[in-house]
């Protein structure tokens, strides 16, 4: 092989084989019927893509309501995706969306007894405009705070650089916080205050399940006074305490390695926004996928998955958490036995059936990754040698 060569295969073993999306979200503050964009640059085609629009405002209790993103603008496509949508201190709520292709699809349903809606609708999210999405319902009566939340997420298709682009309506004050994760990891999350000026906004203290009930909020978890509970708009993940101040749980794709002899149930769950801190430390709590399950919950760092102290009581498993990030929970895997192959040959007349037969037992191939760095020194040391000759 040529110097040039070599070193050029040396260069594509070590160079990174791509770079990462870049983010901005802006202004940081609109009024009504103001437009908020999201500029997104270097976003490669397969990543897993999850967007997200919490909206918080006061209310009056026992009145309706509508928090609407208006002619949002989609760039690209999002296979396998799903719509996701969550409201807290409501009777009832309801999500109506206005598809590019002139479709629309809407469904309603009472809260549950915590003044929580929450639905997760499968569908091939398109590029293109959708007119309107829209959250509507009426708030409970002892509510004078609204949170609603709409996720779009799935596996990006189309160009790599691109603007995602809607108005607020519906609301006069507020604030609208805007998320956006990329392979599992928050690239940037940011509030836009709606109007001239709004309260800050609050957590709701919501009741917690007992022990071994279905519940979603919370599981065993037993709250001190004051405390609140944030929960994921699927119900499967919640967080409480007493600092949860804009603290949100937003469902993302699982990314990254885990470790051996575990397996993710399902999606990881990111507490937000990025850099968030909880003092007390917050109780992050998962729905089990059966009660005997052996469980454990696991942190992102790094590309990996990292296990993190945790307790399960009856349907439910926990962990304190000090700060924001994505976490997932992990179910023990059995351990794959090695597969045999049975080579059968035809006997001669003096061998018996047993003598006849062999077993040869296939090895797992090695993985290549680890071996790139002594294929680089490798070629290095040839070219050097070349040079003394």
């Amino acid at each position: 092989m040529s110097r040039p060569g070599a070193l050029l295969l040396l260069l594509l073993l070590l160079i990174p084989a791509a770079s990462a999306a870049t983010i901005s979200i802006s202004p940081e503050r609109i009024d009504p019927g103001d437009t908020v964009n999201v500029d997104i640059n270097s976003l490669p085609d397969g990543a897993a893509f999850s967007f997200a629009i919490r909206g918080e405002f006061d209310v009056n209790p026992g009145d309706t309501f509508a928090f609407t993103a208006r002619d949002l603008v989609l760039p690209f496509s999002l296979g396998s995706g799903e719509v996701s949508a969550y409201s807290r201190g409501t009777e009832w709520t309801g999500l109506s969306v206005q598809m590019p292709d002139g479709a629309s699809a809407s469904l309603s349903n009472s809260a549950d007894a915590n003044g929580e809606f929450r639905t997760t609708q499968n569908y091939n999210i398109s590029s293109g405009t959708y007119s309107a999405i829209t959250l509507d319902g009426r708030a409970a009566p002892a509510t004078e705070r609204v949170v609603t939340e709409v996720t779009m997420q799935g596996v990006k298709t189309g160009p790599d650089d691109g603007r995602i682009s809607f108005a607020i309506d519906g609301i006069t004050h507020g604030t609208a916080t805007v998320t956006v994760y990329v392979d599992g990891r928050e690239a940037l999350s940011r509030a836009v205050t709606i109007g001239s000026s709004s309260p800050t906004p609050t957590a709701t203290a919501t009741a917690t399940s007992s022990p071994g009930s279905s519940g979603g909020n919370g599981g065993s978890t037993n709250p001190t006074p004051g405390s609140a509970t944030v929960t994921s708009a699927d119900g499967k993940a919640s967080l409480t305490g007493t600092d949860l101040e804009g603290a949100g749980l937003l469902a993302v794709a699982t990314q990254g390695t885990v470790p051996t002899g575990w397996s993710p149930d399902g999606k990881a769950y990111a507490v937000t926004p990025e850099g968030r801190e909880f003092s007390p430390a917050a109780v992050l709590s998962f729905r089990l996928p059966s009660v005997n399950a052996t469980a454990t919950l696991a942190r992102y760092e790094n590309g990996a998955w990292t296990p993190v102290p945790s307790k399960v009581e009856g349907d439910r498993i926990t962990a304190p958490v000090s700060r924001s990030g994505s976490y997932v929970l992990l179910v023990a895997t059995p351990a794959v036995e090695p597969t045999a192959t049975a080579t059968v040959t035809a006997a001669s007349p003096t061998q018996t059936a047993t003598q006849a037969t062999s077993a040869t037992t296939t090895p797992t191939a090695a993985p290549v990754a680890p071996l790139l760095p002594l294929a680089a020194l490798a070629i290095l040391m040839m070219l050097g040698r070349k040079r003394k000759v």
